[in-house]
C-alpha cells in the first residue's frame, strides 16, 4: 500500500521540490508552474505502490516517489535497518528491524544481525580440511583485505566433503524475517568485515541498546576467512579488533554474528 502524504504536506514538498533541485527543475519554472512534470510527478499510482509516494498538488493522478531502500544511502554505523531497506537513527514501532548498521564506505555497506547464535558453534567438522575455493591469509594485515564474506560463505556451504561446517551454515540459513530485506543474504562475515566492526563498536550497541536486542560481545566472533593451513580459520574481537588463527583450530566452538550486505 501506498504511504500517501496529505494534501497540506504535498503542497509544501512540492514548493521544496523546487527550492532544493530534487528534480530537474529549472529554479524560474518553480514560481509560475502548476505542471506536475516540471515539479518532479512524472509517476502514476501504479509506480509508486509500496513506496513513500506525493501527489501532485495540481493532478491528483500524478506522483512522485523514491524507492524504499534508496534512504539507506545516508546510512551511519549504528543506525537501525528495516525491512523495507530504510533506516533510521530512531526505533521505529510501524516498522520491522532486521539489523544495526555496522560499516559504511562508499556502496560498500553491511549491517549486523539484531541476534546471535544462542550457543557457540564450531567452524567444521568432525576434521580439519583445507577448502580448495576460500583465500588463505598468512597474516593479520592480510586477513584485515578479506571483505568477501559472502563469497566465502557460499564457496565454505556449497563445499564437496564429509565435513559439516556449523558456523557458516548458521548464517547461510539465518532468516529473521519471511519477506523483504533481512529475509535473505546474510552471511558469516569475513576476517576483514568483523575488524572494523572495532571503529563503530560503540555505535553498533548504543543500535542493539535501543532495541533491547543482544549486544556484541568483547569475546573472539568466527569469521569466514581461513588460514593458511588446514587447521585454523581467523577469529576477531570486534570490541577491539584482535584478530587470531593460528591458536585457534576449526573444530573450536566461538560465538557467530550474521551480518547482511545492503
Amino acid at each position: 500500500m501506498r504511504k500517501r502524504i496529505k494534501t497540506m504536506k504535498t503542497v509544501i514538498a512540492a514548493l521544496l521540490l523546487c527550492s532544493t533541485a530534487m528534480t530537474p527543475v529549472l529554479a524560474q519554472n518553480c514560481t509560475s508552474s502548476t505542471r506536475c512534470a516540471e515539479l518532479g510527478y512524472k509517476k502514476s499510482a501504479s509506480d509508486c505502490d509500496g513506496m513513500e509516494s506525493l501527489v501532485c498538488p495540481f493532478d491528483s493522478s500524478k506522483y512522485f516517489c523514491v524507492e524504499a531502500g534508496d534512504s539507506a544511502a545516508g546510512a551511519a554505523p549504528g543506525s537501525i535497518l528495516y525491512s523495507d531497506g530504510t533506516v533510521s537513527d530512531s526505533v521505529i514501532p510501524s516498522k520491522t528491524p532486521v539489523g544495526i548498521v555496522a560499516y559504511v564506505a562508499g556502496s560498500t555497506r553491511f549491517a549486523v544481525a539484531l541476534e546471535e547464535s544462542s550457543s557457540t558453534l564450531r567452524w567444521s567438522t568432525p576434521s580439519y580440511e583445507n577448502l580448495s575455493c576460500l583465500t588463505d591469509y598468512s597474516s593479520t594485515a592480510e586477513a584485515q583485505t578479506d571483505f568477501r564474506g559472502a563469497t566465502n560463505t557460499s564457496c565454505i556451504v556449497n563445499y564437496s566433503s564429509s565435513n559439516s561446517y556449523p558456523a557458516a551454515e548458521y548464517c547461510n540459513t539465518y532468516k529473521p524475517v519471511s519477506s523483504g530485506k533481512g529475509s535473505s543474504g546474510w552471511y558469516l562475515p569475513a576476517a576483514g568485515e568483523l575488524y572494523v566492526m572495532n571503529f563503530s563498536y560503540g555505535a553498533i550497541n548504543l543500535g542493539l541498546q535501543k532495541l533491547s536486542k543482544t549486544q556484541l560481545q568483547n569475546a573472539y566472533y568466527w569469521s569466514s576467512s581461513e588460514l593458511s593451513s588446514y587447521t585454523y580459520a581467523w577469529v576477531v574481537r570486534p570490541s577491539g579488533g584482535g584478530m587470531y588463527a593460528s591458536n585457534y583450530n576449526k573444530l573450536g566452538s566461538y560465538r557467530v554474528r550474521c551480518v547482511l550486505a545492503f
